[in-house]
């Protein structure tokens, strides 16, 4: 996956939203449960990161995020992250304690305590530029199809960081996979 991929899916989130409780716009679907699927392939029904959003005890938002970070083996990562809603936006900071607590899996299964040692020390050197760098993304209808572009510290993210995105119930059966 691409580090403008990650940087984005990082900030949107998955699964267990806070069913009943109002979020705001853009992501209000997530609080009757649907998620948002990055990069959708509608056929397979598989997607390049799942992103949820559920209210937390202090009136904040959370974001739980599970990303595809390697294809084969297929490798996800799941995180949680606060998040706020800003102009429209979806924002929040690319922070090392996410990854310090993030769950791994390969093919579907956890990884072991020393397998995820390892991906876990191979993410923060990749990405020890990106902590502490606030990403915001917005959704635009092009053309029937939405898509998420960001921004990181108000400046554009790369034109290959935008990606299709679609809220898929859980009842869909949407998953993340290569």
């Amino acid at each position: 996956m691409r580090p403008g991929s990650l940087l984005l899916a990082v900030v949107t989130g998955f699964v267990f939203p806070a069913y009943g409780a109002e979020l705001p716009d853009p992501i209000a679907p997530a609080a009757s449960g649907q998620l948002q699927c990055y990069m959708p392939d509608k056929t397979r029904k598989t997607c390049a990161s799942l992103a949820g959003y559920r209210a937390n005890g202090n009136g904040g938002i959370e974001n739980v995020a599970t990303v595809l970070i390697a294809k084969n083996p297929a490798v996800t990562m799941e995180t949680v992250s606060p998040v706020e809603i800003r102009m429209g936006q979806v924002c929040g900071k690319i922070r090392k304690q996410d990854l310090d607590t993030a769950k791994f899996a390969i093919g579907g299964r956890p990884m072991d305590a020393q397998q995820a040692a390892g991906v876990r020390t191979q993410l923060q050197t990749a990405f020890q530029n990106a902590f502490d760098h606030e990403v915001c993304t917005g959704f635009v209808n092009q053309g029937g199809t939405l898509i998420a572009k960001a921004t990181i510290d108000g400046v554009p993210a790369p034109p290959g960081a935008s990606q299709p995105v679609m809220w898929v119930s859980p009842a869909d059966v949407y998953q993340v996979s290569p």
